[in-house]
C-alpha cells in the first residue's frame, strides 16, 4: 500500500508539472469572448499570427470586425483579406459581430474607444505586446493602404493610411483626417484620449477612410505655419485622389477635423481655388477641391479672440503684435481666406470646451452665416470638454451628411 502511495504522489507531481508547463507554453492571447456594448452580449474573437511572431516584440494589430449590420461594401473573402494581413506581418485578432442590429454607427462607436481604450491598459490582448502606433480597426472586406507618401521636406516624409473596401459593389468616396498625434499620426493613445471614432465608424459605414500625418512635427506647439500647412494638407488631398484610381473611388472627398486637425479640414475648403497654395508635395497635376468639411473644436481665425486668450503671448512671439502685423495675423487663419459662400459645412462642439473654443466656433457660425453658407452644427450636451462627440444623435446625423456629400 505504502508503494502505491508513492507511486499515486509520483503521477500527481508528474501531471501538475505538466499542467503547468502547457499554461505556460499557450498562446497569451487565445481565443476568447469579448464584451461588446453595441451587440448587448459577448462576441467571439479569434487571434492570428503572422509568420514568425514573436511575443516579446511590439506588433502592428488589425482588429477585423465581422458580420456587422451596415452594408458590407468591399467583396473580397474575409479569408482572403485576412490572409493577405498575415502575409504582410500583421497580428490579426477578428470578433464576431454576428449581424447583431447595432453593430454600425451610431451604436458602435463605443465599442470602438473602448477597444483603444483596452489596448492602451494592456487588457485587450493580455500577455502580448502591441505597437500603439499601428492599431488598425478594419470593418470586413477593407483592406490596408500603409505609409502612402504625400509630401517630403528636408526634415520629414509626410504619408498617410488609407483603409478602404476591396473591389466594391460600386466606387466609394473617403473620409480623410488629419491626425492630432504629431508623432504617430494612427497613435491609439491620442484617439482613445479624443475618444475619436469617427474614421473606425465610416470605415464601417463603407467609405474608404484615411489618416493622414499633420503638417507639424513634433512637438506641437500650437502654430500652424501658413502656407507651409496648406501646401501640404492639398498635397495630401491630391494623393488620395490619385491613389483612389487603384481601388474604386470616387473622386469625392470630405476632411474631418478635430482640435489641431480642425483648421485643416477648414483650410481645404476655404481655400480651394487659391493658386498660391498648390505646386508643392507629390501629384501636382491632381485636384486638391473637397466636397464638404466636418469641423470640431478648434481655432480658425487670429483677428477675433477672447481678451484673455492664452495664446496671444505665443502669437505675439511668433509674429509680432496684431496691430502692427495685422496681414500676417490674417494669413494664419483658415477662415479669413473665405469671402464667398463655400460647400455646407458640418461644425459641432462640446457644450462644456475652453471658452476660446467656444468662442472660436461662435465667430466661424457668424462668418458662414454673413456669407449665406450652408451649415450644420450640433452642440454636443454631454459635459465631456475637449472630446470627439459620440452622441448617437450627432454621430448618425454626421453619418448621413458623409453620405449625402460623398455618395
Amino acid at each position: 500500500m505504502y508503494r502505491n502511495f508513492k507511486v499515486h504522489l509520483f503521477v500527481i507531481a508528474v501531471l501538475a508539472f505538466a499542467v503547468g508547463y502547457l499554461s505556460a507554453q499557450t498562446t497569451p492571447a487565445e481565443d476568447a469572448k469579448w464584451s461588446s456594448m453595441a451587440a448587448g452580449e459577448a462576441l467571439n474573437r479569434h487571434v492570428m499570427e503572422p509568420k514568425d511572431f514573436q511575443t516579446n516584440t511590439p506588433s502592428p494589430v488589425i482588429i477585423y470586425l465581422e458580420n456587422l449590420a451596415a452594408p458590407r461594401a468591399g467583396t473580397d473573402s474575409d479569408d482572403a483579406i485576412i490572409h493577405d494581413f498575415l502575409k504582410e506581418g500583421y497580428l490579426v485578432v477578428t470578433l464576431d459581430y454576428a449581424g447583431s442590429t447595432k453593430a454600425r454607427v451610431p451604436f458602435i462607436n463605443n465599442d470602438l474607444l473602448e477597444i483603444r481604450n483596452e489596448v492602451s491598459k494592456k487588457e485587450f490582448l493580455p500577455g502580448l505586446q502591441i505597437d500603439p502606433a499601428h492599431v488598425f480597426i478594419i470593418p470586413s472586406g477593407s483592406r490596408l493602404l500603409p505609409n502612402v507618401t504625400f509630401y517630403k521636406d528636408p526634415t520629414r516624409t509626410l504619408a498617410m493610411d488609407i483603409i478602404y473596401p476591396s473591389h466594391p459593389a460600386k466606387p466609394v468616396g473617403a473620409v480623410v483626417e488629419f491626425s492630432c498625434d504629431n508623432l504617430n499620426r494612427m497613435g491609439n493613445d491620442s484617439l482613445r484620449i479624443c475618444s475619436d471614432t469617427i474614421l473606425d465608424g465610416e470605415a464601417i459605414e463603407g467609405f474608404a477612410v484615411v489618416m493622414a500625418d499633420h503638417p507639424v512635427p513634433a512637438p506641437y506647439k500650437g502654430l500652424d505655419p501658413i502656407p507651409d500647412c496648406a501646401w501640404k494638407i492639398k498635397a495630401a488631398i491630391r494623393t488620395l485622389r490619385t491613389e483612389g484610381t487603384n481601388f474604386d473611388f470616387t473622386g469625392k472627398i470630405v476632411p474631418v477635423g478635430f482640435s489641431r486637425g480642425s483648421g485643416m479640414a477648414l483650410m481645404l475648403v476655404t481655400t480651394m481655388g487659391m493658386n498660391e497654395f498648390e505646386g508643392h508635395g507629390e501629384n501636382t497635376n491632381a485636384n486638391s477641391d473637397v466636397q464638404g468639411a466636418i469641423v470640431m473644436s478648434g481655432r480658425f481665425t487670429y483677428l477675433d479672440l477672447l481678451p484673455n486668450d492664452h495664446m496671444i503671448p505665443r502669437y505675439n512671439q511668433a509674429w509680432g503684435d496684431r496691430i502692427n502685423h495685422l496681414d500676417f495675423w490674417r494669413r494664419e487663419g483658415a477662415m479669413d481666406y473665405l469671402a464667398k459662400p463655400t460647400v455646407p459645412l458640418f461644425l459641432t462642439i462640446n457644450c462644456s470646451e475652453s471658452p476660446d473654443a467656444l468662442f472660436q466656433m461662435t465667430v466661424l457660425r457668424k462668418h458662414l452665416a454673413e456669407l449665406g453658407n450652408d451649415e450644420i452644427f450640433m452642440m454636443d450636451p454631454q459635459p465631456r470638454g475637449h472630446k470627439v462627440t459620440l452622441v448617437p444623435e450627432i454621430l448618425s446625423t454626421m453619418d448621413a451628411y458623409l453620405k449625402q456629400r460623398l455618395n
